[in-house]
């Protein structure tokens, strides 16, 4: 009897080790994303909230963005998305669009008319004084926010 309940034991044991050291990404729902806002930029660089995606990978683009005579504070990420200002979407203003803050949201792809017209930042369209180029990010809309903090 002991045999047989340490020969169970073990067993349970090995295959509890074995689901411990098989860490994966934890799957989302299709069109869902988890990531923080690493930056909001404005004005010639276009009204856009950066949001480094840390699940899934692969949605965002990689990049580094600094604004000139600031290249020490650039910021560098791996997947980054690109999203419009959170008043522009519908989002409700009590979301806060500060950098540090974490979703978990809903996303899709925009259409043209959207991509045309939900980064400009002003009416009729800002003249820059120099060739400024906004951060390299792939173009997505949030359509929900789940979750934040």
């Amino acid at each position: 009897m002991k045999t047989t309940l340490l020969k169970i034991s073990f067993i349970f044991l090995f295959l509890t080790l074995m689901g411990a050291g098989c860490e994966k990404e934890e799957e989302l729902a299709p069109y869902h994303a988890q990531g923080k806002i690493i930056e909001v930029t404005g004005g010639c660089y276009g009204e856009i909230v950066l949001i480094e995606v840390e699940n899934p990978s692969g949605i965002g683009l990689p990049g580094t963005f600094s604004e000139p005579g600031k290249e020490d504070e650039a910021i560098t990420y791996r997947n980054a998305i690109g999203v419009p200002y959170f008043s522009k979407i519908g989002i409700h203003e009590s979301v806060p669009q500060t950098i540090g803050t974490w979703f978990y949201f809903e996303y899709r792809e925009l259409t043209n008319e959207e991509k045309e017209n939900l980064f400009i930042s002003s009416n009729p369209p800002l003249i820059c004084p120099t060739n400024i180029i906004s951060p390299t990010n792939a173009p997505l809309i949030i359509t929900k926010i789940i979750s934040y903090k």
